[in-house]
């Protein structure tokens, strides 16, 4: 039997040192390089955040949500919250643009606004998560995310957050114009019933993964049977429901095993296990070392 990928989150990729141009704990904009992709070739990702790559030159081919698309110069990836993301392949002179943005942010910033609404059925295409753009249109949102950038790097501004904002709203507006001018290929591309299901049962899974940890629970919330979703997510990911489960608990624990405040017991209070032992047998089987371990590890690489 293939053993199950390695997850990763968002914040373990995009929170790296010296891979940022623009940087703070909200917005990130990324400007990559085949040689920085590469260190993340066949990683699977899941997305706590909406993310936005423009590639500017050459090819590579992803998949989003357990399904493979080939993507070009020119095309726009559009990826959202509780979306699983791995680059499979890309050529030497791939470059892109990204800009990172976390679900917090733009709940408080755009909570009232309708921009956010109209992106977000962009971002949940199941069969067509990116855009081919025309020259016109890839060159104004290059613009636009350096313009991002730029407002990002001056945190002198007075107004420096709603320098941000402002910035953000520009990009969103250009980019659901271009979606909405797209509608009709969307329309024409409905996702399966599969896919609809699997779609719902993840944005359950990253809601609730720390605190529920039993198939049965995904399935009441989708009101299917377990046996069904069961079904559902193997054809459609290949894995089961619970490697999913165990592979995005394995993921959370490693960060917070990271950070200093947190004791291995609140760890395992906080991904509700039953017990410090319960997670600790979790951890080493899962990693070949003790909870204890790995995080004396971290606090003396962060100490070098």
């Amino acid at each position: 039997m293939k053993a199950p990928e390695l997850i990763k989150t968002d914040d373990e990729l995009f929170r790296a040192p010296g891979e940022s141009l623009a940087n703070s704990a909200n917005i990130n904009i990324m400007e990559l390089s085949s040689l920085h992709l590469k260190k993340q070739l066949n990683t699977t990702v899941y997305l706590r955040s909406s993310m936005f790559i423009l590639v500017l030159s050459g090819t590579c081919a992803i998949e989003i949500n357990f399904r493979r698309y080939e993507v070009s110069t020119d095309e726009i990836i559009l990826l959202s919250f509780g979306h699983f993301f791995k680059i499979s392949h890309l050529s030497e002179d791939l470059r892109c643009i990204v800009l990172y943005v976390s679900k917090g942010y733009i709940d408080d910033m755009f909570s009232t606004d309708m921009v956010y609404k109209r992106i977000k059925y962009g971002v949940r295409m199941h069969r067509k998560p990116h855009l081919t753009l025309n020259n016109e249109e890839a060159h104004l949102l290059h613009q636009r995310l350096q313009f991002i950038q730029g407002v990002v790097l001056n945190e002198q501004h007075r107004y420096h957050k709603e320098m941000i904002l402002a910035s953000l709203l520009f990009f969103f507006l250009d980019l659901s114009n271009i979606i909405e001018k797209d509608e009709r290929d969307l329309l024409a591309s409905q996702p399966s019933r599969d896919e609809i299901y699997f779609q719902q049962f993840l944005e359950q899974l990253v809601l609730h993964y720390k605190s529920q940890h039993h198939v049965d629970f995904y399935a009441e919330k989708l009101h299917i049977t377990t046996h069904y979703l069961t079904l559902i997510v193997k054809r459609v990911s290949g894995q089961t429901v619970t490697d999913l489960i165990f592979q995005l608990l394995f993921s959370e624990a490693k960060l917070l095993l990271q950070q200093p405040r947190f004791s291995v017991q609140q760890v395992a209070e906080e991904l509700h296990f039953s017990d410090q032992s319960a997670f600790g047998k979790f951890f080493k089987r899962k990693s070949g070392t003790s909870p204890k371990e790995f995080a004396l590890k971290a606090k003396n690489q962060n100490s070098i």
